[in-house]
């Protein structure tokens, strides 16, 4: 018996010493939280005409929607905040000192962190962003650094030669797609009729429309010219950045339809160019009975709006990509203090804001109560950049 119990203490010893070296070297030793009882959410009201200041943070705002339920999020290298809305006061957060934040979205109610650990932005963590409890820890099998958004339920993650698609709920994957031998991923839009991704494969091009749930490609298409995919939603839709002209597919064979001309030139190819490589259509339904619009693409210091058939409907100034409030009408940026709120049916001025003092950036405005949270954006051109995020009430 004496043998026997000190071998039972040997052995718990040595699994006490095995646990404190796993934990001196694992994730957990490398992260600091807090959560916070849920904040009260911001009154619904029209956005004032004149806005100032309340607070600023040199964090990035979240992608997706950064504002939910009285919380905005935003991270810097290591950590990702949950602010009061009306302060700016850090109610949550969430630190790992081993690696570093690839992306950060805020998609309906839950807040998605994607962390660099070793080269491959694979390590995902979901939160609940009215409170920062946590809900759910995933490893990807996604190799390199990738570029995410979001669309309702979905995540969806860009690399060279992978596109990936899970639930920002669980967690739990939909899909992970690789691209044909010889293949480069050029950009990849999700909207409700699914993944257009655009392929680079040397001479030549194609683009493929993948459905949003199911692992399986509702088309692919030889197409003339690297086409950037611009539209997933109302209806699918590219740019041929030589022309500048957009092509509509059908959803079900991917036929080409001619469409509006943009713009063309050299100015064209550079604005697409610096188009993020994972996005999500924009969709704005006008709520007095004319056809929805899918309002997607700010480029060349306009805003433009398509109908569900493709064809352009109007066009306005607009410096930033547009922000779709749920009545429909849109907010983008006009200039550099200016904030221009547009009716989706035909793009008429409801309201102009001035913000005081005006950005000093590019910039992308989002509402929250009367009040609006502007994002500053970072430029391709640009090799040192600082974003911050600023609350105008």
């Amino acid at each position: 018996m004496t043998i026997y119990a000190a071998a039972l203490t040997l052995l718990a010893v040595a699994v006490f010493a095995g646990v404190r070296i796993a934990y001196a070297h694992g994730e957990l030793s490398h992260v600091s939280k807090r959560s916070a009882p849920a904040a009260t959410p911001v009154p619904s009201a029209a956005t004032g005409a004149s806005l100032t200041t309340s607070w600023k943070t040199a964090d990035r705002a979240a992608g997706g929607d950064p504002y939910y339920g009285g919380v905005v999020v935003t991270y810097s290298a290591h950590t990702v905040n949950g602010r009061d809305a009306r302060t700016g006061e850090v109610r949550w957060h969430y630190t790992r000192s081993d690696a570093t934040l690839c992306s950060v979205l805020q998609q309906d109610a839950t807040t998605i962190a994607i962390y660099d650990r070793r080269g491959n932005c694979d390590e995902v963590n979901g939160f609940v962003t009215a409170t920062g409890e946590p809900k759910w820890y995933r490893t990807l099998t996604d190799d390199g650094l990738t570029a995410a958004d979001s669309a309702p339920n979905v995540v969806l993650t860009v690399a060279a030669h992978t596109v990936h698609v899970f639930d920002n709920a669980g967690g739990l994957d939909r899909w992970n797609w690789t691209a044909p031998t010889g293949c480069t991923v050029t950009r990849a839009l999700a909207g409700s009729l699914g993944v257009l991704i655009g392929l680079d494969c040397g001479a030549r091009h194609q683009l493929v429309l993948r459905d949003l749930i199911q692992d399986k490609d509702d088309w692919s298409v030889d197409v003339p010219a690297a086409m950037v995919p611009i539209a997933a939603d109302a209806f699918v839709g590219a740019i041929d950045p030589r022309t500048g002209r957009l092509v509509q597919y059908s959803a079900d064979k991917g036929a080409a339809t001619q469409r509006a001309v943009i713009a063309t030139g050299g100015p064209l190819s550079s604005a697409l160019a610096r188009l993020p490589r994972a996005a999500t259509s924009v969709v704005a339904n006008a709520t007095d009975g004319a056809q929805g619009h899918d309002v997607e693409i700010s480029l060349l210091d306009k805003l433009y709006a398509f109908t569900g058939a493709g064809t352009l409907a109007w066009s306005a100034p607009a410096s930033a990509a547009p922000t779709v409030l749920a009545d429909g009408a849109t907010v983008a940026a006009a200039d550099a203090g200016q904030v221009v709120l547009r009716r989706a049916s035909d793009g008429a001025v409801e309201r102009a804001v001035r913000l005081s003092p005006a950005p000093d950036s590019a910039y992308r405005a989002y509402s929250v109560g009367a009040g609006l949270l502007i994002a500053t954006m970072a430029t391709a051109a640009t090799t040192e950049t600082t974003e911050t995020t600023e609350m105008f009430q």
